[in-house]
């Protein structure tokens, strides 16, 4: 990797984890919401797909920072999904929380649409990584 393709994909890495939290966050904004059900549809696994997408990235990063090639972001996906996965079902058992299934659906959405974009503007632009 030269110094420009590294520069490039710190930029890219940081644009995705930082398009994710914002999704995450969108969790705050439910209680301004509360009288519109598509809002509160939308806003309900917003988090969850923003964190999905975030969480890979992650990985790339510190792969990045240490200037080593990023060789796993199949199973960083798969280990995300899992997580989210698990992170729902034990909301099924606690008392106070919630189990979705959108939330799931929408986790698995995130660590898709990351995936689509990790092969799309790594392995494309880059040839290889």
């Amino acid at each position: 990797m030269t110094p420009k393709n590294i520069k490039d994909e710190r930029k890219i890495v940081t644009a995705a984890i930082s398009a994710g939290i914002i999704l995450y966050l969108s969790k705050f904004l439910r209680p301004y919401f509360s009288d519109n059900n598509s809002a509160l549809f939308i806003l309900g696994f917003l988090p969850n797909l923003g964190l999905a997408f975030a969480l890979p990235f992650i990985y790339v990063a510190n792969r990045i920072r240490l200037n080593k090639p990023i060789k796993h972001f199949t199973i960083s996906c798969v280990v995300t999904l899992f997580l989210m996965i698990l992170n729902e079902i034990r909301d099924q058992y606690q008392s106070g929380r919630v189990f979705d299934w959108y939330d799931i659906f929408g986790s698995l959405g995130g660590v898709v649409f990351a995936f689509l974009v990790f092969n799309f503007v790594f392995k494309v632009n880059s040839g290889k990584v």
